[in-house]
């Protein structure tokens, strides 16, 4: 065997090792294995999958430092799949000190953290940002971390007036402007080619460029539709800066063969044309184009601040599968075009009527062509329906005020900790999806279940993203997958769809 092939073996060690729950071995293993073969863009994915469930302290070994320094830039890697650890490493140095951490420094460019801890941290150091000299490098990255969260962090009265009087004449003041504000909002900004004008002027230019150019097919259809659209134009969603470009991509039907080896997949061309409706910012839409080898996809969405930024980052990425359409899902009907492969997901629970969208969805699949569907499930938003009460008699608006407002509240009520963990209460666009979101609905599976054969569908099964553990733990209790003991699956543990169902139908 070659060094690759050892490397490759370490790797299938280290992910039954993780299986196993065995999570220090499987570091073991593919540190090892990325030593062997730092060229294996398979191999970081799989570190980088591994890391995040560890809370690591300083100091950490030499060896994993590098790793975690590699991966951060490395293009196979999820950038917030490292989010967990470095906070922990840098959380774990001397007090005063978690700053002079570098990784964190560089993962507060490109990430929106998702811990409280640091938010205070960070939150502390801004405000003497205003006062006295902090590190320019510390600054820039905070600054950073501030614009990627659109601003949601706390405020006081005497900080805005501290910023409005602030004079931006030197690298720090420029930076601490960049913390609390957007430097597109200065009068006579200089393009300067910092870090901080690129991200905060120069791509939020091109992205209105890049909007205007989308093609439409149609406005909105409906209030409930102008509504849903008025909100992503404000906060477009979801908030993200760098994502895993390089996947190990696959025909189509090996994926859903992989997934659901009952299903019929004879039907799925080599080249699949694939529609993805409500694509927002385009992380998803992106994702599927690269993850399908040999398909073209078609993104739509009704907001063309969302489909702006996900056309500039599409060009970035140099994605030449990948178009966009602004439409309302209800419109999309008069599409002449039939797919292999519709997604829809997180999208369909915010129309007027979720299964008429779903209908017209159906209605645009070839022959023997697969859905993937995303729907809120009504027990795992159990949470977000006590949070909603609470909007309701605080009287918090959905503006940058009341959201600030509403995740003081959320984190001064112990009831409520699940919500103040959520990856989405870190972002002003995150929060306002989560909490605030202008029309939503909830299912149960005997509703899914019950649409599914209206449409005269058959459900094929979940998608989950945890390696398969939940689908352990079901298959544990029953022999099938049918929808009905789904349903008693998820009375007994009704968090297991936390986020929302994920399922595909053909």
């Amino acid at each position: 065997m070659d060094e690759t092939e050892v490397a490759l073996a370490h790797g299938q060690l280290s992910a039954r090792q993780l299986a196993e729950g065995a999570y220090g071995p499987a570091l073991e293993s593919i540190t090892t294995a990325l030593r062997l073969a730092p060229g294996a863009a398979a191999l970081w994915a799989q570190f980088s999958d591994l890391i995040r469930y560890f809370n690591l302290r300083h100091p950490v070994p030499p060896a994993v430092r590098e790793l975690l320094s590699k991966a951060l830039e490395h293009p196979a890697v999820d950038p917030g799949n490292l989010v967990r650890p470095i906070t922990t490493l840098a959380l774990s140095r001397p007090a005063g000190t978690a700053f002079e951490e570098p990784l964190l420094l560089r993962m507060l460019e490109d990430v929106v953290i998702r811990d409280g801890e640091l938010e205070r941290l960070i939150t502390d150091t801004r405000r003497r940002m205003l006062d006295e000299h902090v590190p320019v490098n510390i600054a820039v990255a905070i600054a950073h971390q501030c614009f990627n969260t659109e601003y949601v962090f706390d405020e006081t009265a005497e900080e805005r007036a501290q910023v409005d009087r602030l004079s931006v004449d030197s690298p720090h003041a420029y930076a601490a402007y960049a913390a609390y504000r957007s430097l597109g909002t200065l009068k006579d900004v200089k393009l300067d080619g910092t870090s901080l004008a690129r991200r905060q002027i120069v791509e939020p230019m091109e992205e209105r460029r890049l909007a205007a150019e989308i093609a439409s097919l149609s406005t909105e259809k409906g209030s409930v539709s102008a509504a849903v659209r008025a909100q992503y134009e404000a906060n477009p969603y979801p908030r993200w800066v760098r994502m895993q470009s390089v996947f190990p991509a696959a025909p189509l039907a090996q994926v859903v063969h992989e997934l659901f080896p009952h299903a019929d997949v004879h039907a799925i061309p080599r080249t699949p044309r694939i529609l993805v409706a409500g694509c927002g910012t385009g992380q998803n839409a992106i994702a599927t184009a690269l993850r399908f080898s040999g398909a073209s996809v078609l993104a739509v969405d009704l907001s063309l601040a969302s489909l702006g930024y996900a056309r500039r980052k599409t060009l970035e990425l140099g994605l030449k599968n990948l178009q966009y359409l602004q439409a309302d899902i209800l419109a999309l009907g008069a599409l002449e075009e039939r797919f292999d492969l519709i997604e829809c997901s997180g999208v369909l629970h915010h129309l007027e009527d979720p299964f008429e969208g779903w209908r017209i969805l159906a209605a645009l699949r070839k022959p023997g062509g697969l859905m993937r569907v995303g729907l809120y499930s009504e027990a795992g938003r159990r949470p977000i329906a006590r949070a909603r009460e609470l909007i309701a008699a605080r009287g918090f608006a959905p503006d940058a005020e009341g959201i600030r407002a509403c995740r003081g509240a959320i984190r001064a009520d112990p009831s409520l900790v699940q919500i103040a963990r959520n990856e989405d209460f870190f972002s002003m666009s995150g929060c306002r999806d989560l909490l605030f979101h202008v029309h939503e609905h909830h299912f149960s599976l005997p509703q899914i279940e019950a649409m599914i054969a209206r449409l005269g569908l058959r459900f094929l099964g979940f998608e989950f993203p945890d390696s398969g553990a939940t689908l352990q733990r079901y298959r544990d209790r029953f022999s099938d997958l049918e929808l009905q003991n789904w349903h008693r699956f998820e009375q007994e543990f009704p968090d297991t769809f936390a986020r929302m169902y994920q399922f595909w139908v053909s």
